[in-house]
């Protein structure tokens, strides 16, 4: 690849979700080998992406589980791995993460070519601790490291056996009764097992004859209990729980008991209530080229470049959706010839492409006339903070702008796509290609009747307005919402008064979708995309409408610049004083 288009501008390494006060390995492709491969203890590794909605959401989940179960490292360690840094790209593609967050388990002296188990189902604290256990369960037959503490229930049926292994008269082992559904016990032996000293086992309730001489009564209101017994078959009941009692209150109590330690002191809330922010930041101008070239950068080199194999439905919708790009994606030269030829390369692709050839094709296209730039700063889909905004501001950009394209073109194009197939084609890329999981299920269920619904680019357009606006609702005051772009129903009353009437008894919008149309077709008409040379004068351009947005991924709101007036009297000045010669 040419010099000028390796070269990596502010933004190129991305920011993290994680900080090092946090009880997890932070890895990525330098790393990830020496710490994870070969080791004694299994992972739990959450693979995400900082611009990631949905991973931004469970960052206060993660965090919290990894002080839940720092106890267990020896058995089990925590870490993350940011797939939206480009370093990590072909480390994401080769564990086949292809959505955010994916959360993948590997077993201990994890080899080269392992990549992991996926954990699915729920996520919340406690279910993924029971996903372990049944993970390390389903292994523990392969054999585990002679450290490890046995999570398997005491297979003894009477004290007698228990005492006779017992070689110290000052020994003891605690054991820990509940009924074999019950995961309390294999938790608590987790919590302790950093500590060799306290030897805990798990008995069950089934284990009939070894409950009778522990005189344990079998019920829900007697079980679980934590016993303690010598050599010399002395027992001290040490705790008796029933089933209603809370199982992070059990594991507290033992826990502190056994280490004289509190073990939930380390439990702090990390991200508290976010409040409106009075201090709203003045947004920024219209629609930005680089903020569009980066949405494409990004959805090609790391959204399809990081799936590991592209064929069947995901093939067939890299090729529409390439086929809309250089169709209706209003960019420049350069970046038009380079569409083209990679369209070219990969019209021609039949059966499959992996990732790492398509993002190595994306690289070989590219030459002084087509070549598309790498990641740049954000302009308008800058955030107050770098996790906000960014990437799915400017794909939500660019998806509106691909729709009023097509809608504006006077005639369908022979060869490209119809016009109102854009909106069928983005749905597609959103389910193939979509890496934050949570918003392709989302934006799914919205246009599960949408090719019922949109039969032209006029209804695309508005659909799509339509759908976004649910979304700015529906994030409203979300923790994934940046405080200093808040999300509004757009366009505001201020930069079209006439495209909206508040109803005063319950503030519902009422929306002119004929002026709205117009009002999109302004806002995203090819030449009111400002491109970097004009970013730096873009109040003293006449040609353009002085437009000043608050725009939250969409919420844009607009106003009139004192500063932007005055420039464009001066301009007017100057022109005037020119015609004098």
């Amino acid at each position: 690849m040419i010099a000028w288009l390796n070269q990596c501008n502010v933004g190129c390494r991305q920011s993290s979700l994680y900080s090092e006060d946090d009880p997890l390995w932070e890895l990525d492709s330098s790393n990830f080998n020496n710490v994870v491969l070969g080791k004694n203890n299994a992972w739990i590794i959450e693979f995400y992406n900082n611009w990631c909605g949905h991973c931004i959401r469970f960052v206060p989940t993660w965090k919290q589980f990894s002080r839940e179960i720092k106890t267990w490292k020896r058995i089990i360690d925590v870490a993350v791995v940011n797939c939206n840094d480009p370093q990590n790209i072909k480390l994401c593609r080769f564990y086949e993460v292809d959505s955010f967050p994916t959360i993948k388990l590997f077993w201990h002296h994890t080899a080269q070519n392992d990549t992991g188990e996926m954990l699915n189902g729920k996520r919340d604290i406690i279910s993924i601790e029971n996903k372990i256990i049944d993970f390390l369960e389903s292994h523990w037959n392969e054999g585990v490291p002679s450290d490890w503490p046995n999570l398997q229930p005491l297979p003894t049926q009477n004290l007698h056996e228990i005492s006779r292994e017992m070689h110290d008269p000052k020994q003891s082992i605690m054991l820990f009764a509940e009924f074999p559904e019950s995961y309390i016990g294999r938790k608590v032996i987790l919590d302790l097992s950093f500590q060799r000293n306290a030897v805990i086992r798990r008995i069950l309730s089934t284990n009939e004859k070894l409950m009778h001489d522990l005189r344990i009564e079998v019920s829900n209101d007697t079980l679980p209990v934590l016993t303690r017994v010598y050599k010399n078959n002395f027992q001290m009941p040490l705790f008796k729980f029933s089933q209603d009692t809370n199982s992070t209150y059990i594991r507290d109590q033992i826990f502190e008991h056994v280490i004289g330690v509190s073990r939930s002191k380390a439990k702090k809330e990390d991200i508290m209530p976010l409040e409106k922010s009075s201090n709203v930041i003045p947004g920024t101008n219209a629609v930005y080229m680089v903020d569009l070239e980066n949405a494409i950068y990004n959805l090609l080199s790391k959204e399809i470049g990081v799936t590991k194999l592209i064929d069947g439905e995901k093939l067939a919708t890299l090729k529409s959706f390439l086929s809309v790009l250089k169709t209706y994606f209003p960019g420049t030269t350069p970046v038009m010839n380079f569409l083209a030829r990679f369209y070219d390369w990969v019209i021609n692709k039949n059966s499959s492409i992996s990732g790492e050839e398509f993002v190595q094709a994306m690289e070989e296209v590219q030459d002084k006339t087509a070549f598309l730039p790498t990641i740049r700063s954000w302009v308008g889909c800058k955030g107050s903070e770098p996790k906000y905004r960014g990437y799915p501001c400017s794909l939500w950009t660019l998806f509106h702008t691909l729709t009023v394209q097509a809608d504006k073109k006077d005639e369908e194009t022979v060869d490209g796509p119809k016009r109102n197939q854009v909106l069928f084609t983005i749905r597609d890329y959103i389910k193939n290609f979509f890496t934050c999981e949570e918003c392709s299920k989302n934006f799914l269920e919205m246009a599960e009747n949408v090719e019922n619904e949109v039969s032209t680019s006029r209804e695309a357009v508005l659909w799509l307005w339509e759908a976004h606006n649910k979304v700015n609702h529906r994030l409203s005051g979300d923790v994934t919402e940046d405080p200093k772009y808040p999300k509004i129903q757009f366009p505001s009353s201020y930069a079209c008064p006439k495209c909206q009437m508040k109803d005063s008894k319950n503030d519902e919008i009422t929306w002119d979708k004929d002026l709205v149309l117009q009002f999109l077709h302004k806002f995203y008409d090819r030449k009111n995309i400002l491109t970097l040379e004009e970013d730096r004068v873009q109040d003293s351009n006449p040609a353009k409408e002085n437009l000043l947005t608050n725009n939250s991924a969409m919420g844009i709101e607009f106003i009139l610049s004192p500063s932007s007036l005055l420039l464009l009297l001066l301009y007017y000045y100057f022109q005037q004083s020119l015609k004098m010669f």
